[in-house]
């Protein structure tokens, strides 16, 4: 790995941990992934994936594990395989880059909302899925911030 990427993933994840501190009250749903989506689009699938699961677990330290430790490790494995799909599927959709981005918004909400809740509610019961709208409306948010910034650093800025 280069040198320059690695120090873009620091400082992409170093965002996740300001985007942290911007939560929705009572819970762990945080501008900690917006970084992770953008990072997953522009330093690619991979090394979205590791700057979720950080900046994930800085949203849970911050708030002092509130759904156990075990609860968020299987949180921020979901956060992992939400970036990687949804840099995957937008950079496979062979269309526009309006196609791609619903695709790849419409990926990282299934990937991040049900799919990872199902994988949680495993561990905790079904009472997680009360999450669902919450997790919804901030994983849009993360996601359309982190789609148009990427709009505006492709056309300008090459990592």
């Amino acid at each position: 790995m280069k040198t320059k990427k690695l120090v873009l993933m620091a400082l992409f994840t170093a965002t996740g941990f300001i985007g942290a501190n911007f939560s929705i009250p009572g819970t762990t749903i945080a501008l900690d992934s917006m970084p992770a989506f953008l990072g997953a689009l522009w330093l690619g699938p991979l090394a979205g994936g590791v700057i979720g699961v950080l900046g994930h677990f800085f949203t849970a330290l911050l708030r002092g594990f509130p759904l156990s430790l075990p609860v968020h490790l299987l949180v921020m494995l979901g956060m992992g395989v939400t970036m990687v799909g949804f840099a995957l599927v937008y950079k496979w959709v062979p269309y526009g880059p309006l196609s791609k981005s619903l695709a790849a918004l419409g990926t990282g909400l299934f990937l991040n909302v049900p799919f990872s809740l199902f994988g949680v509610s495993l561990v905790t019961g079904p009472g997680i899925f009360a999450m669902m709208p919450l997790l919804a409306l901030g994983t849009l948010g993360n996601c359309v911030l982190a789609l148009m910034l990427y709009q505006l650093l492709e056309r300008g800025v090459k990592p």
